[in-house]
């Protein structure tokens, strides 16, 4: 990675979730550094998430985290995840629910149900990203994970944890006493 790329962006993560027409504009227009940088993203987050797909996600806390902030950490923009797991918590479907802005992400509870239903989930984990570094909950996310988790009880569907990812470290729901 060129100083020129953690200059313009301020590290090598946010490098590897830029734009790619933003990293284009740094680096002149060389189609083979963009497929390096994609194919480089692609094998970290093939890494990252074998370390999860066939364990206990619960169990395996800090796996996910790693996994959660490699992916999502560094987006210039919100986006909600959810984490689909099967009655032993094991990994079902990764999915990337909504995108936002640079300061909201919304998401609907009837969606997130559906897609459990669909794939036969019977936990989630719900995950968004902070652009502004800070992992601090608003009063939006703890109004929309509440949403979802009435909405989850009536389907017998356990809402685990809701994490915030950001530069800056990460928070659970669960542990401060959100959930």
């Amino acid at each position: 990675m060129s100083m020129q790329m953690v200059e313009r962006f301020g590290s090598a993560g946010e490098a590897l979730a830029a734009h790619p027409l933003d990293r284009l504009a740094v680096m002149g227009a060389s189609s083979h550094i963009e497929r390096s940088f994609v194919c480089l993203r692609m094998a970290i987050d093939h890494i990252l998430r074998g370390r999860i797909a066939e364990k206990c996600v619960l169990s395996n806390e800090e796996a996910v985290i790693e996994y959660l902030r490699a992916t999502m950490a560094f987006a210039p923009v919100e986006q909600m995840r959810v984490l689909f797991l099967n009655a032993a918590n094991h990994l079902l479907v990764d999915e990337v629910m909504a995108s936002g802005t640079v300061s909201s992400v919304h998401i609907y509870p009837r969606e997130v149900l559906k897609r459990c239903l669909d794939v036969g989930a019977t936990a989630i984990l719900l995950v968004h990203n902070h652009p502004s570094g800070r992992p601090a909950p608003s009063k939006a996310d703890k109004t929309m994970t509440m949403q979802i988790a009435e909405a989850a009880r009536w389907f017998g569907i356990a809402v685990h944890d809701h994490l915030i990812v950001a530069r800056d470290g990460w928070v659970s729901f669960r542990r401060a006493g959100y959930l």
